[in-house]
């Protein structure tokens, strides 16, 4: 999605490529290093990659490593900048910080790059999705040190281009690709699961330390670099549902920014629970189209310290949501963000929002026809849409 700008049910990609998972983008499909290498641009890929195959992202290197050790992830990145020169590029950049490995975070792996910082259970804050029991605290303490690993790769990161004598011209954008690695975040459609971290550093800004209130996706990503590295218009993808994000890095609060919406098909190809959702400043609109099924857990979350806390003590709640309500989702749901940030209540059969519930509704089943959703045929049969669209 970030390379292609496009959503999952769009571009082909359903859920991993690697391993027994085997999803892959349409070949048809453009993407980042596919669009700039004809225009000039140099392309590299380090480090961490869930896109396949190669003829939709043809980087010029790409080299995995291991994307544990950031000091080799900076190195690598240094020495395709050192061989660039002053060429254009693209150079995507991705660290295994902060994702689960086995029984932790791969705090075990010996880097380089920088002195850990060290956390104390009794210090961490609890998120108020997850119960506050030791096991959780202590899931928590090896997150945060992940966390601050990804932090100092990042200052090594932003040395390297300044070294390179790029920082000047370069957009550097930092970014997760989900939310926190816990039971009722990632993989999920709640707003712990896809309010993710976002940082750009523009050398164009003028004024620092801006935070945006401006509602975006990552299908914005893609026209974000067509546009700061001056695409012409002929050579960018035609029905990129996105736009780019560089005309309002000066804007707190820009206009036009007030909704999103976001999908989701699989995580592993076990993790089968598609949903599309419409976000908007107080509401929520979920439309989940496997209901029927429990919700499950990519591996890494079942596995978890903190999970496998609440399933050897019975618990009955996930912090302020219900274990129960987290497994089985309804068909829709509609929730007040206002009062209810944690989306513990579903608003669906409140008269009082009926008008609304009616207006989103349609607005997603749009939002489905218009990038071409493959789930429409399911939705067509149930009497959902009928065959020009919404019913």
């Amino acid at each position: 999605t970030i390379l292609t700008g496009l959503h999952s049910h769009t571009h082909g990609q359903y859920g991993h490529c690697h391993g027994t998972h085997g999803f892959r983008t349409h070949e048809h499909v453009a993407s980042i290093p596919r669009v700039l290498k004809p225009l000039g641009f140099k392309t590299a890929c380090v480090g961490k990659l869930h896109a396949k195959p190669y003829p939709v992202y043809p980087f010029d290197e790409s080299e995995v490593g291991n994307p544990w050790r950031t000091d080799e992830l900076v190195e690598r990145a240094g020495r395709f900048l050192r061989a660039a020169g002053k060429d254009p590029f693209y150079l995507h950049v991705g660290s295994a910080y902060p994702h689960r490995q086995g029984d932790g975070f791969g705090l075990n792996h010996p880097d380089g790059g920088f002195n850990d910082t060290l956390y104390r259970p009794e210090d961490v804050l609890v998120p108020p999705f997850l119960p506050d029991v030791p096991e959780v605290r202590r899931d928590l303490v090896d997150y945060y040190g992940a966390v601050t690993r990804y932090d100092g790769f990042v200052g090594n990161m932003l040395r390297v281009l300044e070294s390179a004598g790029r920082l000047d011209d370069t957009l550097v954008i930092v970014m997760s690709d989900h939310g926190m690695p816990f039971p009722g975040a990632k993989a999920s459609s709640y707003d712990t699961g896809h309010h993710c971290p976002l940082l750009i550093r523009s050398p164009d800004q003028q004024g620092r330390g801006l935070r945006s209130r401006a509602m975006i996706s990552w299908v914005d990503l893609a026209p974000t670099v067509y546009d700061w590295c001056r695409v012409p218009d002929e050579a960018v993808p035609k029905e990129l549902p996105g736009r780019s994000l560089i005309p309002i890095l000066k804007e707190s609060d820009p206009v036009g920014w007030d909704e999103v919406y976001y999908a989701h098909c699989f995580h592993e190809v076990t993790n089968y629970f598609p949903y599309r959702v419409l976000r908007r400043r107080r509401y929520k609109y979920v439309r989940n189209l496997a209901h029927e099924l429990a919700q499950p857990l990519p591996s890494d979350l079942f596995r978890c310290r903190s999970w496998a806390a609440v399933r050897k003590e019975g618990m009955e709640k996930l912090g302020l949501r219900s274990v129960k309500n987290f497994l089985h989702r309804e068909p829709e749901e509609l929730f007040d963000l206002e009062t209810d940030l944690m989306e513990t209540a579903n608003r669906i059969a409140d008269p009082a929002l009926a008008r609304l519930l009616e207006e989103m509704r349609r607005a997603v089943v749009e939002f489905r026809v218009r990038t071409q959703d493959p789930w429409l045929e399911p939705s067509f049969q149930q009497g959902e849409v009928s065959e020009s669209g919404p019913t």
